[in-house]
């Protein structure tokens, strides 16, 4: 039905008004989620491909006619991702990487098979079998915890896998700060038959810039953010041996979904190729120079402050109900109102894996990294998150916040397609 112009009107008013509050809103918080980012301003300007046109199907195979130019262009940008992680085949064409993990499991399991993956409160994603989602519906996930210390037990591992003997083990995480064995993982799943699949939508970025080390060549496939640490597009890479390409390509399609825009192909590509620039990894190293920053802080607070006692990655995970006494809803609140922005956060000893329960807050650097801020501005950072979740001086803390804001300058990174390096 159609509505009135003057409703279409208000509607576009109503709209144009709320998006310009919350520019404005995010312009004036210091933005700690982990899976957040900020994405250099000027590469709508600078993309490759200023095109409209969508697109199904694997290369080489297309439904539509005028494809010739989109396989030319998927297949480098393919290319790039391959060149990049050092995997053989890849695929960019997942809106998430939720639907990447899901196109994985289509590809290498059926309805009902085995797969170890870690548990949620421990660190692991929800895609990883939490029994709400698709992947705990469709197959039968058991989990791996953490010791007390927030580290995985490789030998803990090995016994569980060779009891229930999953045909996929998933390594990866959305707040286990740790770097991963893995070549333990490998041997586990050679010595059982099943295959490794490496979850990595945190680290890519990392891994991309050379701050951060994991071995992905020893992987069967890869799964990753191109958002996030990366700062690209949102969507995700698929990126797999050689062997499994065919067994992947139509886990993709027509195995989970159909079209895709060709935009954020050559979109992904660039960002992608901004990783081999001395200012990424500059930016790649100061977020995990910021996280392991903030991190002692909090320890020299209060020594049981950070769950684990570090971090190798650009988060950690702040255990606010043993130094403030609060849990992680309210700090998360706290935070909230004077402009600093977490998420509340199920630590590995918490006996439910409910966000409501969850006895603290997961804090990110990757967005600090992006914006410029240098370690005396993490100093600061710390003290101020102190004080709020003391619950003291929260109305300086408020000040401090806006001034912090008002200084952040994003990384000035341009493209390698743009500069012809």
């Amino acid at each position: 039905m159609l509505i009135s112009n003057s409703s279409v009107k208000k509607l576009k008013r109503r709209l144009n008004e709320v998006s310009a509050t919350q520019e404005a809103y995010e312009r004036s918080t210091i933005n700690l989620i982990a899976s957040d980012n900020l994405v250099p301003g000027w590469r709508a300007s600078e993309r490759s491909y200023k095109g409209d046109m969508i697109q199904e199907g694997i290369v080489g195979k297309r439904p539509f006619a005028g494809a010739r130019f989109h396989d030319e262009l998927e297949y480098l940008a393919s290319e790039v991702a391959s060149k990049i992680f050092g995997l053989d085949h890849a695929i960019l064409q997942s809106h998430s990487c939720s639907q990447a993990n899901q196109a994985a499991y289509h590809a290498l399991l059926r309805p009902g098979d085995r797969a170890l993956a870690l548990q949620f409160r421990a660190g692991g994603h929800l895609t990883h079998g939490m029994k709400s989602n698709f992947s705990g519906r469709l197959y039968d996930f058991s989990y791996f915890g953490v010791t007390e210390d927030g580290r995985i037990d490789y030998d803990a591992v090995r016994q569980l896998a060779q009891k229930i003997r999953p045909k996929l083990m998933i390594c990866g995480s959305s707040s286990y700060p740790w770097a991963y064995d893995i070549a333990a993982f490998r041997a586990i799943c050679d010595e059982i038959g099943a295959s490794l699949m490496l979850d990595l939508s945190h680290e890519a970025g990392l891994i991309a810039g050379g701050a951060f080390q994991c071995d992905l060549a020893l992987a069967d496939v890869v799964t990753m953010s191109l958002d996030k640490t990366l700062r690209g597009t949102h969507g995700a890479a698929i990126l797999c041996k050689a062997e499994i390409a065919d067994l992947m390509n139509s886990a993709v399609h027509p195995g989970t979904q159909s079209s895709f825009a060709i935009q954020r192909l050559t979109d992904a590509a660039c960002a992608l190729l901004e990783t081999q620039t001395p200012q990424f990894a500059e930016y790649a190293t100061r977020a995990v120079k910021l996280g392991r920053q903030m991190s002692g802080q909090f320890l020299d607070h209060h020594a049981g402050s950070v769950f684990g006692g570090g971090t190798d990655k650009h988060y950690f995970l702040l255990d606010t109900r043993r130094a403030f006494g609060i849990d992680g809803a309210k700090a998360e609140g706290l935070l909230e109102r004077v402009g600093i922005l977490t998420n509340r956060q199920p630590l590995p000893s918490a006996d439910s894996d409910r966000l409501k329960d969850a006895e603290g807050i997961r804090i990110g650097t990757a967005w600090l990294a992006s914006a410029g801020y240098e370690v005396n501005d993490s100093k600061k950072l710390v003290e101020i998150l102190i004080d709020v979740l003391s619950q003291t001086r929260i109305l300086d803390a408020e000040v401090v916040v806006r001034e912090l804001a008002a200084r952040r300058r994003l990384l000035d990174v341009r493209t390698i397609l743009s500069s012809g390096q």
